[in-house]
C-alpha cells in the first residue's frame, strides 16, 4: 500500500563514503528529499488565467466543478481548497468527489467538512496529515493513478457558491509499485442510532489497510454517554477485538474530560457539552490496519447499547482496485446538521391523528402519567411560510413567523408553558404547514435537600455486576436518627451530613464520598403531601438501589445502570404531612449519583430535608 520513494542517492552516498574509509551517516526520516528527483511536477490551481485577480471558480446551485483531471501516471501530493458561500450548512451541503483510472463509482464521496474532519462549523485544527488552519482545508495524504485522476467539487447548496479557491500539487511520469493501493474515503451517517445497532464505519473488500477515522456525533439527550460506544473490527471475515469506549479510540479519555486538543495523529477538535457533540479524528498512520479480502469496523452507539444519537463517520483507507461501489451520499438537505435536535420524549406529528376543524387543526398528544408538563412545538418553515398559532386547550399559547431560507427547515422550538395533565394534551394551531414534532416534558420539581451518610462496604463479587450488601440491613435501617452514627468502611465511625441536589436534582455521591468504588450510602429526605392518596415518585440511581416511604421497601434495583432522569417509575401511596423517604444506593465502579422526585400534576407536595429544611 505505502508509496515508496527511490533510494539510490541514499546507497550511492553510503558506497562513497565507505570506500573513503569514511563512516556512513545514519539514515534520516526525510533523505529522500536529497534523491535525484523523479516525476514531473504539476501545480493546479483556481488560479485566474488571464493574469487578474479572479482567482477562484464560482459553482452555480446544483452544478460542479472539475478541479482536477489529468492522465497519469501519477501521485497527487497536497489539496488545499477554500470556500465562500452564503449558505450556512456549505460544509454539509457541498459535495467532494474523486474518481481515478476513469471509474465511474467514485472512490472518495463525502461532505466536504466531514471530508477534512469537521462538518459541524469552521474551526482551525492543524493535524499531520489534514486540517484546517486559518481559513483553509488541506490534505498531505498520498493519492496515486496510474491511468487517469479526476476531482470534482458538487453544489448542493440550493445557491450558488460565490467563490472556490484551490491548488492541487501533484507528480506525474512516476513509477508506481507493482499493485499500488489507491485511496478511498467515504462518509457514513445515522441520524438516529436505533438500539442493538452499530454504527457502521466501513465496510471495505479488496486488499487494503485502513488509516484514518473521524467522527462527528450528538446527543438527543445531550449529554456525552454514547461515547460509552466501543469500536468493533472484522478483518478477513473474522472479529479481531473489540475496544473500551469511543474517546478511548481516539486517544482519550473520561469523555475527553480536559477539553479540546490537535495532535498530529489523534484530536478533539468539537466538543460542545451543551448539545452534547463531538467531532473528533485519528490518524491510523503509525498503526494501519491491514486486510487481505476485507473490512468490517463498527462502533456501539452508547451506554448499555441503548443511547441515541446522530453519528456521522469519516473512513479512509487504501486498497487495490477494483472497490465495492460505496453507497450513494444522501441528498444534501439530508446532510444538514440539524440547527434544532428534537428530543426523544417529543412525537413525530406523522405519527399522531390530526383533525382539521375550521381553520384551526387538533391533536391528542398522550403523556406517561398524570403529571404538569410544559408542551413544546417543533415547527417546521420555509420561504412560503407564515404566522403561526399553537394554544393547549385550557392553558396558554404562542405565535411565530415560521420563515426560513430552505423549505422544510427545522426552527426554534416554541414553549407553551406548563399545564396539568391527567391523560393527554389537547393542541389547537393555526399554520400552513404541519409541526415536526411535539412534547409533552415534565415538570421536574427535584428533591434537592438530603441528609447522606456513607460510605458502607459493597465487596465486589468477581464476574458479576450485582452488590450483595443491598440485601444487608445495615446501622441506617435500623436506627435511622440523623445524629446516630455508624460503622463504615473499615469499621470508620460515619455520620450523616446535609448536601445540596444539583440542577438536575442529582446528588452526586462520589463528590461526597471516598472511596466511591464498591460501596453504598444512604441518602434520606421527606415529602409533603397536604392530603393521603396514591402518587408516583420517579427515581434514576447510579447503580443498584433500595427504596423506603415511611419504612415500605417499595422498589428495589440491582446491575450496572446511570442515573438518568424519571428511569424508575414507582407508585406509592403518601399519607397526609411528612412522608419519610429513605433511598440506599450501590456503586460498582465509576460514576455514582441519583435523583429523585414526585408526579405532581396539581402542584401541591413539597420537599424538605428535616431540621432546617422542612420539618419532620
Amino acid at each position: 500500500m505505502r508509496l515508496r520513494f527511490p533510494r539510490p542517492a541514499r546507497v550511492g552516498l553510503v558506497v562513497a563514503l565507505t570506500a573513503c574509509g569514511q563512516p556512513a551517516p545514519p539514515a534520516g526520516s526525510f533523505d529522500y528529499l536529497f534523491a535525484p528527483p523523479g516525476g514531473r511536477f504539476q501545480h493546479v490551481s483556481s488560479t485566474d488565467a488571464t493574469g487578474g485577480n479572479h482567482d477562484f471558480v464560482e459553482i452555480a446551485a446544483g452544478d460542479s466543478a472539475v478541479l482536477l483531471d489529468t492522465p497519469g501516471p501519477g501521485v497527487v501530493r497536497r489539496l488545499w481548497v477554500t470556500v465562500a458561500s452564503r449558505d450556512r450548512q456549505y460544509l454539509r451541503r457541498i459535495a467532494l468527489k474523486m474518481y481515478w483510472e476513469g471509474e465511474t463509482d467514485p472512490s472518495v464521496a463525502a461532505p466536504l467538512g466531514d471530508f477534512f474532519g469537521n462538518g459541524f462549523t469552521k474551526r482551525p485544527y492543524t493535524a499531520l496529515v489534514m486540517g484546517e488552519a486559518s481559513g483553509g482545508f488541506y490534505c498531505y495524504l498520498p493519492m496515486p493513478f496510474q491511468r487517469r485522476a479526476r476531482i470534482v467539487v458538487e453544489n448542493g447548496t440550493g445557491r450558488p457558491i460565490d467563490a472556490l479557491y484551490y491548488n492541487i500539487e501533484l507528480v506525474t511520469g512516476v513509477r508506481l509499485p507493482s499493485g499500488f493501493a489507491t485511496f478511498h474515503a467515504w462518509w457514513h451517517r445515522d441520524p438516529r442510532t436505533t438500539a442493538r445497532a452499530p454504527h457502521l464505519i466501513l465496510a471495505a473488500r479488496g486488499r487494503g489497510a485502513l488509516v484514518g477515522v473521524s467522527l462527528n456525533a450528538q446527543s438527543y439527550a445531550k449529554n456525552l454517554a454514547f461515547l460509552e460506544g466501543d469500536e468493533i473490527y472484522t478483518v478477513d471475515g473474522e472479529r479481531r477485538g473489540q475496544g473500551t469506549g469511543t474517546e478511548d479510540y481516539f486517544n482519550s479519555g473520561w469523555y475527553f474530560d480536559e477539553g479540546t486538543y490537535a495532535g498530529p495523529y489523534t484530536g478533539l477538535i468539537v466538543k460542545d457539552d451543551t448539545l452534547g457533540r463531538v467531532a473528533a479524528y485519528r490518524w491510523h498512520l503509525p498503526d494501519p490496519v491491514p486486510f487481505r479480502d476485507s473490512l468490517r469496523v463498527t462502533i456501539e452507539h452508547g451506554t448499555e447499547n441503548t443511547e441515541v444519537a446522530d453519528y456521522a463517520t469519516m473512513a479512509y483507507w487504501y486498497q487495490t482496485e477494483p472497490h465495492a461501489p460505496l453507497p450513494p451520499l444522501p441528498p444534501p438537505d439530508a446532510r444538514r446538521v440539524p440547527a434544532v435536535v428534537i428530543p426523544l420524549a417529543a412525537i413525530p406529528a406523522d405519527s399522531l391523528h390530526w383533525q382539521r376543524r375550521g381553520a384551526t387543526t387538533v391533536v391528542a398528544l398522550p403523556v406517561p402519567r398524570p403529571d404538569r408538563y410544559t408542551v413544546v412545538v417543533y415547527p417546521v418553515g420555509g420561504p412560503d411560510s407564515d404566522r403561526a398559532t399553537f394554544r393547549v386547550a385550557g392553558g396558554p399559547g404562542g405565535t411565530a413567523l415560521l420563515v426560513a431560507e430552505d423549505s422544510n427547515s427545522l426552527l426554534p422550538a416554541i414553549p407553551l408553558g406548563a399545564v396539568s395533565v391527567r391523560d393527554s394534551v389537547r393542541l389547537e394551531a393555526r399554520v400552513r404547514h404541519l409541526p415536526a414534532a411535539i412534547a409533552a416534558l415534565p415538570v421536574r420539581v427535584w428533591a434537592t435537600e438530603w441528609h447522606v451518610v456513607g460510605p458502607f462496604p459493597s465487596p465486589r463479587v468477581p464476574g458479576k455486576e450485582i452488590s450483595p450488601a443491598l440485601d444487608s440491613v445495615l446501622g441506617p435501617e435500623r436506627n435511622p436518627d440523623l445524629a446516630a452514627s455508624y460503622a463504615g468502611v473499615n469499621g470508620q465511625p460515619v455520620r450523616w451530613r446535609r448536601v445540596t441536589a444539583g440542577p438536575d436534582g442529582r446528588v452526586r455521591l462520589t463528590r461526597i464520598f471516598n472511596p466511591a468504588d464498591w460501596v453504598l450510602a444512604y441518602g434520606e429526605t421527606l415529602l409533603y403531601s397536604p392530603r393521603a392518596g396514591p402518587t408516583t415518585l420517579l427515581l434514576g440511581a447510579d447503580d443498584g438501589h433500595v427504596l423506603w416511604v415511611n419504612g415500605e421497601r417499595v422498589s428495589e434495583r440491582q446491575g450496572r445502570h446511570t442515573s438518568e432522569p424519571d428511569d424508575v417509575a414507582i407508585p406509592v401511596r403518601l399519607r397526609a404531612g411528612w412522608n419519610r423517604v429513605l433511598v440506599k444506593v450501590a456503586n460498582l465502579d465509576g460514576g455514582w449519583a441519583f435523583q429523585l422526585r414526585a408526579a405532581d400534576p396539581d402542584g401541591v407536595l413539597r420537599w424538605g430535608a428535616g431540621p432546617g429544611g422542612g420539618g419532620r
